[in-house]
């Protein structure tokens, strides 16, 4: 399964809060039809990768370096 990412994979790419990613899923903004759960891990298509990214670019949370900043003040 090279082509799939966790979720915490995905963020470290990102430089993102994987809980932001999560929290987008549950909240219906991101695709669960592109990103099933099998044995309780969230499978993401590298592909998909920019989506996550403008997705939460547009919901103001942190991407890149900027996420390392936010993370220690949260």
């Amino acid at each position: 399964m090279k082509d799939y990412l966790s979720v915490s994979e995905a963020a470290r790419r990102l430089g993102a809060i994987p809980k932001d990613i999560s929290d987008m899923f549950y909240r219906g903004v991101l695709r669960d039809d592109l990103c099933p759960v099998m044995a309780g891990r969230r499978l993401i298509p590298e592909n998909y990768l920019d989506v996550i990214r403008m997705a939460l670019k547009r919901a103001g949370r942190p991407v890149g370096p900027e996420s390392k900043k936010a993370v220690a003040h949260e």
